[in-house]
């Protein structure tokens, strides 16, 4: 088969001139790419190698990935809490949009798939969109900020599932300072502070012995340390009460002596342990050493010393 290079019709070989338009078809074919001149059938230039005819010309698709025009965001607001969430697949987006349109803070920047939502909040009020935070669940692109700084979203929401427990406990009251487990029975009102008033609990070793007589200080710098370091991803809970805390950790007394304060009890141990009090006893005949390593409540008798210093107004469970 020949092709004619004026109207690239195909004809037999037998042709000598194109049926469709007369053209010669005995007429070398030209190169467009390096202008040799090639027999009439040839398909591809034989001196370069490009293809004689649009037909034989390789289709090319472009690679070339149209990149979104990017949306420009303002700087976050310096003060309180700001939600930000981009348009996503999610099927709780839609729900997830109209949720935060329900704030007077809101704002949209761009638009459709292009678009960046924005919910600024204060720092008392973050568990009002507890039904964002819930549309928000498990999203990948999600973002929060604290006084203009991007943090960690569970820096930030971890208290929601804790709050909620306390919402739907027997006595929502008493939840916090640990009123349906005895283990987690606290006087600073959130068990979060992971530092629960009961037998051997390791924060009752932060301290050190003044004598072997059984004087022991309260390390209340590094108590109050813990403290901070384990509250800090609930510090916008509703619930926490920082004063209370703080009144709590000034009314434990700095110094100690179950000898003289029956509220209080030594923590023993039979092993060795660094600074521990050792004490020699005799018991039954057999001679007996015993680590002394702090000490802890014994019973709720402490309270009342607590109380007295305390203006805060406890739960009737613990007082």
């Amino acid at each position: 088969m020949k092709i004619c290079q004026n109207c690239s019709t195909e004809i037999q070989d037998t042709f000598n001139f194109c049926p469709t338009c007369g053209s010669d078809l005995g007429k070398p074919i030209v190169c467009k790419n390096c202008n040799y001149s090639n027999e009439p059938n040839s398909k591809f230039c034989q001196e370069c190698g490009e293809p004689l005819f649009e037909k034989f010309k390789r289709k090319t698709t472009s690679t070339q990935i149209e990149k979104p025009e990017l949306v420009e965001l303002p700087e976050p607001p310096s003060n309180g809490i700001t939600i930000e969430f981009p348009f996503t697949s999610a099927q709780s987006f839609e729900f997830a949009v109209k949720e935060a349109k329900l704030f007077d803070t809101f704002e949209q920047f761009g638009e459709n798939k292009k678009a960046i939502y924005r919910v600024a909040l204060n720092e008392n009020e973050v568990y009002k969109a507890k039904e964002l935070l819930l549309q928000l669940k498990g999203w990948r692109k999600r973002t929060v900020y604290v006084n203009g700084e991007k943090v960690l979203w569970d820096s930030v929401f971890d208290f929601s599932w804790c709050y909620e427990r306390k919402l739907s406990s027997y006595k929502p009251e008493y939840y916090c300072f640990g009123y349906e487990n005895e283990w987690d029975f606290n006087v600073w009102g959130c068990m979060r502070a992971m530092m629960p008033f009961v037998n051997h609990s390791q924060w009752f070793t932060y301290g050190k012995w003044l004598n072997n007589d059984g004087d022991w200080e309260f390390d209340k710098e590094r108590i109050k340390h813990e403290l901070a370091k384990n509250l800090h991803s609930h510090r916008f809970c509703p619930a926490l009460n920082p004063t209370l805390i703080q009144e709590v950790l000034e009314a434990i007394p700095s110094v100690i002596n179950p000898k003289k304060n029956k509220n209080w009890k030594f923590i023993e141990s039979y092993s060795s342990v660094n600074n521990a009090l050792v004490w020699t006893t005799n018991q039954y005949g057999f001679e007996q050493t015993r680590y002394i390593t702090g000490v802890c409540p014994d019973g709720k008798g402490f309270i009342k010393d607590l109380t007295d210093n305390i203006k805060n107004k406890l739960p009737d469970f613990i007082t």
